[in-house]
């Protein structure tokens, strides 16, 4: 950027250079090696994905398979314009029922396999054809064309951006089955299969959680054809980005089968003096020595070096002129360069296995470990405001969080006369223990916000609390989804267990270290349920209705001691859903009814004491429809109307907007003179918001272009064959807009224009 200083630029283009050495050298290696070792795929392989069918009577019954749904590839002649599911590339046959933009399969809300159009609740997914589309480089930006979901919303409370409500609710993020400690968001979107959105409470298939729903994401898994994929890619600050995806079987028979993925970048960051590097690889590797079992073994690595806080500035200056008639820089870093160091850390391993024990029974079971890193070091804005200057205070934190989780479940499928059942019924635990040190020096360090000068003295900053805590949940849940002809009807049960215990130790001058206090304990337990139904009408259409609940522990007590209890909340939905016979596309219209009970609200009777009688009620409906069709056309588009109130102030909570749009169109060009061209572009719109509690101001809407080109570089020449050049822009007008306030003092900018130009070859 123009305003970093020169040495600064120096020093991050040498590290730059060094990076892109590294990473052009494994393209390098993976290319070579991959094509050299991989060779035309085996006529004899399994199939890679398998689906057990219910067995009818008046047919001969055939042995189940061990995977999830059967996905078969016939041979057909190939289009420019768009593949069809049957003939996409190895790489992304791994997501049965899913073609383009479309997918017509999910076990997100039963943990069993259905069809989205029979699953009587909301879903919203996210292929990886529109993420590679759209250019969807966070998990966010992939979710802002869905409905029911705000990805807009910073806080300065946290170190990435990806922060989803859904429904007017913080959404949290599970991978693989499993939940996502809040300090790990952020996840890498190359190593992902799909994103699916379940909207509305879930607590009886995942435990603890939101009532707005989940953020469900999918790996990338192992596949039965050999495939290479080289990503390059530069763009906007200064980014410079490869990655490779490839895999396929080990030996001959099909019984292991191999995926690495990995990329690199080095990138400034959104404001100056600050950087987006990143560096990612997942390898993967499934055993499968019969149609019944399989074993995929699944790890990740993620090093994020330099990482930013979030960056709050005042109301006057952001979202109206400040006190000179100026509006602050989007490109102002609030921080102080010596002193910002912020770096995280993720390795995961983790592992699926499948058996089929017979027709009926079988077992599925997901266990993962995680081990996070993070050190924070930053001059962060205190809240204080002085005319054109804010102040600024001293904060470092380091966190180690560990997260040992499993989920076993046994799966039935069989039938009581004409009533189809699939059972599923298991127990999932998780063990976090995790580490949070803070040092906080409460003076203030002033910054013109319009002509920043660095380089202030600081004093020390030591740390000056430890907090040690161990959080166990276990439950217990069964779920059965009944088919009776057109209907399909959905219960479920759960109860669950959650402990926990804290200590919080505190620096003493008169000791000379920390304080050793007791551990104090906490034990929740809660039931929750999940019902539904759904009816399928000729034509295509199914309206459905569901019942749902959730609860969430909530640390601390009040000011007597007295711990508090768990949040609950529980939502009333109905909708319908349709799906074009013959025709490539899925539309949802939901209705619903939300609310949130033990919300924690200030003691008007007892100043400094917090008291659980609040409770927030969100009620709204909700348009979304997804194709890929046939004639070259893709679309994603959602409207929301949401309506959210405390019970008892009757305000709006803050990020929340009553209006919210988006729409993504594309058309690729099969013959003429724009043959193998692919044009795109898209509107996202978001109403205004609250910018605090009270409701006593309001941060305007604001309205945002995006735009694709890709263009086929096999119409070129056979050489080129399946490498695509693309072009994509997000705020295309480059418009300035604050996302959202907390405060009057703590607003945050949205993101500027950002181009890319991105080649990617597939072999």
């Amino acid at each position: 950027m123009s305003s970093k200083s020169e040495r600064a630029r120096i020093a991050c283009l040498a590290r730059r250079s060094a990076s892109l050495v590294a990473i052009t050298s494994c393209l390098q290696f993976v290319v070579v090696t991959t094509a050299s070792s991989q060779s035309a795929p085996e006529a004899d392989l399994p199939p890679l994905v398998v689906q057990p069918a219910t067995p009818k009577k008046a047919a001969p019954k055939k042995k189940p398979q061990a995977q999830a749904a059967q996905h078969t590839i016939s041979p057909a002649p190939v289009p420019l314009a768009r593949k069809t599911e049957d003939q996409r590339a190895p790489q992304d046959r791994n997501d049965p029922g899913t073609q383009g933009f479309v997918a017509t399969q999910s076990s997100v809300a039963t943990k069993t396999p259905g069809t989205v159009l029979t699953t009587p609740r909301s879903i919203s997914t996210v292929t990886k054809a529109e993420i590679e589309e759209r250019n969807a480089e966070t998990v966010y930006q992939a979710l802002q064309f869905s409905s029911g979901v705000n990805a807009y919303p910073f806080s300065g409370g946290y170190i990435t951006r990806e922060q989803a409500q859904v429904r007017g609710f913080l959404a949290y993020q599970y991978l693989d089955g499993l939940k996502q400690h809040d300090s790990n968001w952020g996840i890498e979107p190359y190593g992902l299969e799909r994103v699916d959105v379940l909207k509305g409470p879930a607590s009886m298939l995942y435990g603890q959680g939101s009532p707005g729903g989940l953020v469900a994401m999918t790996s990338k898994r192992p596949t039965d054809e050999p495939f290479t994929e080289v990503v390059l890619k530069a763009g906007t600050h200064d980014k410079l980005q490869a990655g490779f995806d490839f895999g396929g079987p080990i030996g001959s028979n099909g019984a292991l089968s191999y995926r690495l993925t990995g990329m690199g970048r080095v990138a400034d960051g959104l404001v100056d003096f600050t950087d987006n590097d990143r560096f990612f690889i997942a390898p993967a590797i499934t055993f499968r020595p019969s149609n019944d079992t399989s074993f995929t073994l699944m790890a990740s690595y993620q090093y994020d070096p330099n990482m930013t806080i979030q960056q709050p500035l005042p109301f006057a200056g952001t979202v109206v002129p400040g006190p000179n008639g100026q509006y602050i820089s989007r490109d102002l870093f609030l921080g102080e360069p010596g002193y910002h160091d912020t770096d995280k850390r993720t390795l995961k391993i983790g592992y699926e296995f499948r058996h089929r024990f017979n027709e009926t029974w079988s077992i599925e079971q997901n266990a993962a470990y995680r081990h996070i890193d993070i050190t924070l070091q930053e001059m962060q804005g205190s809240g204080v405001v002085a005319g054109t200057t804010a102040a600024r205070n001293m904060f470092m934190a380091e966190y180690t969080i560990e997260t040992y989780q499993v989920d076993t479940r046994m799966r039935a499928e069989f039938e009581t006369g004409f009533i189809k059942h699939n059972l599923a019924f298991g127990i999932d635990y998780a063990n976090i223990p995790n580490y949070q040190g803070v040092a906080l020096n409460r003076t203030n360090y002033f910054l013109d916000l319009y002509n920043p000068v660095y380089g202030q003295p600081m004093g020390a900053n030591p740390f000056i609390q430890k907090r040690y805590q161990d959080f166990e949940q276990a439950g217990a849940y069964i779920i059965d989804t009944i088919t009776a002809g057109n209907l399909t009807v959905v219960a479920g049960l759960r109860h669950d267990r959650a402990k926990s215990a804290q200590q919080t130790q505190a620096y003493s001058a008169a000791l000379g270290g920390f304080t050793n206090p007791p551990y104090i304990p906490k034990d929740d337990s809660a039931n929750t349920v999940q019902l539904g139904a759904s009816y399928e009408l000729p034509g295509g259409f199914a309206p459905y209705v569901s019942y749902s609940e959730s609860f969430f522990p909530t640390p601390g007590n009040n000011l007597f001691g007295v711990p508090f209890e768990p949040t609950t909340g529980e939502q009333y939905e109905a909708g319908i859903k349709y799906q074009p016979i013959g025709i490539n596309a899925l539309f949802t219209a939901a209705v619903f009814d939300l609310s949130q009970q033990n919300v924690l609200t200030a003691d008007p009777t007892t100043p400094g004491n917090r008291i659980q009688i609040g409770e927030v009620n969100s009620k709204g409906f909700e348009l979304e429809g997804r194709g890929s069709l046939g004639n070259g056309w893709s679309f994603a588009a959602n409207y929301t109307y949401l309506d959210a109130q405390t019970a008892d102030t009757k305000k709006t909570p803050i990020y929340l907007a009553k209006h919210q749009a988006a729409l993504w169109a594309s058309y690729a060009f099969d013959e003429g003179a724009l043959r193998g061209v692919m044009l795109g572009g898209g509107v996202r719109y978001l109403g205004e918001t609250n910018g605090n509690a009270a409701n006593t101001f309001k941060v305007p809407s604001f309205t945002l272009y995006d735009a694709a080109v890709h263009y086929d570089l096999g119409v070129l020449s056979n050489a080129f064959d399946n490498w695509r050049l693309s072009l994509n822009a997000k705020n295309l007008t480059d418009e300035r807009y604050v996302t959202n306030c907390e405060s009057l003092t703590s607003c945050y900018y949205g993101e500027g224009r950002a181009v890319d130009v991105t080649l990617r070859m597939r072999y």
